[in-house]
């Protein structure tokens, strides 16, 4: 009888244990801490690799020292704050024929200030054996050949608030909406000199057209996602059916390439800025006085997606606001245009937001240029 019992209160302490072991890797199941004092870059990937159970390639140098400290959080959460630590130096040369930059770090597009950026991101080519080359000429970081071309559109989520009102996104969470075209450009303003002349106005430019090809698609997904791809530039099969709605941009993007007959991998991107060239500005941001808003609302509202289901109406909300900001600055004499668009980048650099998962030198580098064009625009 005491053998008995003694063996079913054993038994109960070895389930009660092991159930707390399980619920302990249960619980932390993916989430990555890392305390790093001028550790080298590869060492840091290494352990995010492990932690959150991802493949991470990257085409800075891998020597580079890292100092970094987060506990028990989200791999997005972790590359976000692995990226503002990069070395604002790294440079990484282009690797490829780039469709559109995004700049800047993190992953805000063109408003965000760490030396580095990452992506959802996938290698396409026709084999597998492609891909890795595709793989390694941008881990190499060679030098733009044209053989191959990057599609990565900007997403500045910052956009919607700072960094203590918005969380990290998880691009992995994004959707793929099907198809979308943007609309047609806009007919350029008729010239009143030239048509009391009888010169005929200047005709309305063209809609785009659909894709008939595989690098037209690639580029659409870009286009409605907040990924990165990079494919060879001569992979480029028609496509007689394009690819349908779906749950997940990950499976949408496998699937396609796979009717394709193509091979595709997925992983997670840390590249570094490309030096600025003189006269060189990155597309798809802040550009001729306004926001150009009619692809970059869907790429935004995607990636909300990827925040967590509590933060989302807030976001969604923003998002809203600030294209009816550009429906209603966009109607506005050019002057007052400018002047309104001026107005409302100061105001969000003074919210902090375009200060959004800067590294603590660059954020103070940002105030300090703040507060001096505050200073100079009202002479106080």
């Amino acid at each position: 009888m005491f053998n008995n019992r003694t063996s079913i209160i054993g038994g109960i302490i070895v389930l009660l244990l092991i159930a707390n072991i399980l619920n302990y890797f249960w619980s932390n199941w993916g989430l990555i801490t890392i305390h790093a004092k001028d550790e080298p870059l590869g060492k840091v990937i290494k352990s995010i690799e492990w932690q959150g159970w991802v493949t991470i390639y990257s085409n800075i140098d891998p020597n580079e020292k890292i100092t970094m400290d987060c506990d028990r959080v989200s791999l997005p959460e972790a590359m976000e704050d692995l990226s503002v630590n990069v070395d604002d130096t790294t440079g990484a040369s282009a690797t490829a024929s780039t469709e559109t930059n995004s700049g800047g770090g993190g992953r805000g597009g063109g408003f965000r200030g760490g030396g580095a950026q990452w992506h959802l991101g996938f290698f396409v080519a026709p084999t597998s054996a492609d891909v890795k080359q595709e793989i390694r000429t941008f881990t190499e970081g060679a030098d733009n050949t044209g053989d191959s071309r990057v599609y990565n559109f900007s997403t500045p989520l910052n956009m919607l608030g700072d960094e203590d009102t918005v969380p990290v996104s998880d691009p992995r969470q994004q959707i793929w909406p099907g198809l979308k075209m943007p609309p047609a450009p806009p007919a350029p303003p008729v010239d009143a000199t030239a048509a009391a002349s009888g010169t005929a106005p200047a005709a309305a430019p063209a809609a785009e057209e659909p894709p008939t090809t595989a690098q037209g698609y690639l580029r659409a997904f870009a286009r409605q996602a907040d990924i990165w791809i990079m494919a060879p530039s001569n992979w480029d099969p028609p496509v007689q059916n394009p690819p349908p709605p779906s749950s997940s941009i990950i499976s949408a993007i496998r699937h396609f390439v796979s009717s394709e007959h193509g091979s595709v991998r997925e992983a997670i991107i840390l590249r570094g800025r490309p030096p600025r060239v003189a006269g060189d500005r990155p597309h798809g941001g802040y550009h001729g006085g306004g926001l150009d808003m009619s692809m970059m609302e869907d790429r935004v509202d995607n990636a909300i997606n990827g925040l967590p289901p509590e933060a989302r109406p807030a976001a969604r909300e923003r998002l809203a606001a600030e294209k009816q900001f550009q429906v209603e600055t966009a109607a506005l004499p050019p002057e007052q245009r400018m002047e309104r668009m001026r107005n409302h980048m100061m105001e969000r650099l003074m919210e902090g937001n375009n200060n959004w998962r800067r590294s603590p030198a660059k954020r103070a580098q940002m105030y300090a240029h703040v507060v001096q064009a505050r200073t100079a625009a009202t002479g106080k």
